[in-house]
């Protein structure tokens, strides 16, 4: 018993490491594909961090909510799977429970738009874009609940992602895997017209300075990160280490699969930004409609 406490408890810390490490490099990578599509130079490695750095040694004032919004993201990245289904808070792996706490923990850029916005003109402008946000929300926190709802169908007994990976160990379910990734590819289209950019959310915090803007931008990172995780362990179910696995498969996972499959997702996200073929509200009513059948027709077949 202790023994499988210890494992999770040393999974649990090494996700958040992970991911406190890898999240900047993934808004390196989105702003080195805008750059490149853009046909701009590529920006080098690590230029994020040296920006939080920067930032971090002017000596500000940071706002308690700021903090707690940190917080918020810390609590949804134990819950999410990064390589292992070990976790101390699988209860956390739910998707709607997941994302309310990314929710919540952009709060603190929204606040900080309305309460301090550089000029007037800017403030119209943010209060015009963050008005549209509450249609974002009117799309994403139901597809969330459908992510959760999908997943009971079509698996009764697992709500969560870490139950999804545990029971599948002993019921494939191929329809239900079709279903979840017809509906990350929603989740992605609604995020990112503004949970993702990394644009709009620099307009939010343009008037935040020294340490409370590198917070926030950390946070930003860390908050994005987690929703590319989300969606990938969505469609890349098999990337996750379930059951028992040798210790080179385990490597390969934590260091090779894992990051991969996050950069995979941001290069699409980055992608669709730069095409924007169709609206992406009205595709994600097509996508999950279409998941939703595909899970139905599959419970019926069984």
């Amino acid at each position: 018993m202790i023994g499988l406490f210890t494992l999770a408890l040393a999974t649990t810390l090494g996700q958040i490491a992970c991911l406190s490490v890898i999240a900047p490099f993934l808004t390196d990578l989105e702003h080195s594909l805008q750059g490149l599509g853009a046909g701009r130079s590529s920006i080098a490695p690590g230029w994020r961090w040296r920006q939080i750095r920067r930032g971090w040694a002017q000596r500000r004032a940071v706002p308690a909510l700021s903090w707690l919004g940190l917080c918020a993201v810390f609590l949804a990245m134990t819950g999410i799977p990064y390589a292992s289904a070990r976790s101390l808070f699988g209860f956390l792996s739910e998707p709607l429970a997941c994302g309310v706490l990314l929710i919540l923990s952009c709060l603190p850029a929204w606040m900080q738009a309305l309460q301090k916005p550089p000029t007037r003109l800017i403030a119209l402008r943010l209060r015009s874009s963050l008005s549209q946000l509450g249609r974002d929300l009117l799309f994403l926190v139901p597809l969330l609940a459908l992510t959760g709802t999908l997943i009971t169908i079509g698996l009764p007994g697992a709500g969560t992602l870490i139950g999804l990976l545990q029971q599948r160990l002993l019921q494939p379910a191929p329809t239900l895997i079709g279903g979840l990734v017809f509906i990350a590819a929603a989740l992605l289209l609604v995020l990112n017209r503004r949970f993702l950019s990394d644009s709009w959310h620099e307009e939010l915090i343009a008037s935040a300075e020294g340490r409370h803007r590198a917070l926030l931008r950390y946070s930003h990172d860390l908050s994005a990160c987690c929703w590319y995780l989300l969606i990938a362990d969505l469609v890349w179910p098999d990337s996750i280490a379930a059951g028992t696995r040798p210790l080179g498969t385990l490597v390969v996972l934590w260091c090779v699969a894992a990051p991969t499959k996050l950069a995979l997702v941001v290069a699409l996200a980055a992608g669709w930004r730069a095409c924007r073929p169709l609206p992406a509200s009205r595709l994600a009513l097509v996508l999950g409609g279409a998941a939703i059948l595909l899970v139905l027709a599959g419970r019926l077949a069984a």
